[in-house]
């Protein structure tokens, strides 16, 4: 069944993933490139024990900075369907190096591929542990501070993001930004179409949402445009986490949109200035 006809976006791009022929060690081969007057890109591949595959990852070291700079760093997780592409093709490097240049600590994006698993273990294919500690493993060996570290994603990533935060990443991250996030106490409140995708084993086994005292102390920025049908149980999880002690107040952006790259796109640079705060 087409994705439109199941009330699911478009992905933003689409790239098939290599498939490790079997288990190997998490190996790490890479190309630096420089892109004319702006940030430097490194790309790679990783071959995860976790998964099973190999994932292709990318990071943007800001103008002037590489390995050498020790830089802090902001990971982004992509959305169902997308894949390390959508970075700059959301205007994320962009954004980033605005913020720098308006005076922010530089501070470097990473990506990795990480497939439609949810970012969290589904069957034997663990994209938690993949994340958490085989594509950070990556940061440190490409000169990047993992003692200073953010998080941010959309739509499945906004998942990643949050379920990330409570669980393998807890109390490792500075700040985290999860834009259009399915958020809801029950999967009965889940949308329809979306629970083709999302399926009740999944959510069950990472929803964030039950467990808001795992975010305690750490500064949180959620949006969600008005149109898009998670807006609502974004709303009703700001009530939760502004009603949890010891949880932050969350920096909150709820203006027109939908679930759509448009609408990633007009938060992008409310979401880099946010979490640029909190990795100096």
């Amino acid at each position: 069944m087409p994705m439109e006809s199941r009330g699911l976006r478009r992905p933003i791009s689409r790239r098939t993933l290599l498939t490790a022929a079997a288990l190997a060690p998490v190996l790490s081969a890479c190309t630096t490139n420089p892109i004319s007057s702006g940030p430097t890109l490194t790309t790679g591949v990783l071959h995860s024990t976790a998964t099973g595959q190999d994932h292709e990852w990318a990071i943007w070291y800001p103008s002037g900075a590489d390995q050498s700079s020790h830089l802090p760093v902001v990971i982004v997780l992509h959305g169902l369907g997308d894949t390390i592409d959508a970075v700059q093709e959301l205007g994320y490097t962009t954004q980033a190096t605005t913020v720098i240049k308006a005076g922010a600590a530089p501070f470097a994006l990473a990506a990795v591929n990480g497939s439609d698993l949810f970012w969290q273990k589904v069957g034997s294919q663990d994209a938690g542990a993949m994340v958490a500690k085989e594509f950070v493993g990556v940061l440190n060996d490409n000169g990047l501070d993992t003692s200073r570290m953010a998080l941010t994603g959309w739509s499945m990533g906004g998942w990643g993001t949050l379920r990330l935060a409570e669980d393998e990443l807890h109390g490792k991250l500075r700040a985290v930004a999860a834009i259009s996030t399915p958020c809801y106490p029950d999967y009965k409140f889940v949308p329809g179409p979306y629970q083709e995708v999302l399926s009740r084993k999944l959510f069950e086994t990472g929803n964030f949402y039950t467990h808001p005292n795992r975010l305690t102390d750490l500064p949180i920025f959620l949006a969600c445009g008005t149109d898009d049908p998670f807006e609502v149980g974004n709303e009703n999880f700001v009530i939760i986490l502004d009603s949890e002690p010891g949880v932050l107040q969350p920096t909150r952006e709820f203006g027109p949109g939908g679930h759509d790259a448009d609408y990633w796109r007009s938060v992008a640079a409310a979401q880099f200035a946010f979490l640029s705060e909190h990795l100096a």
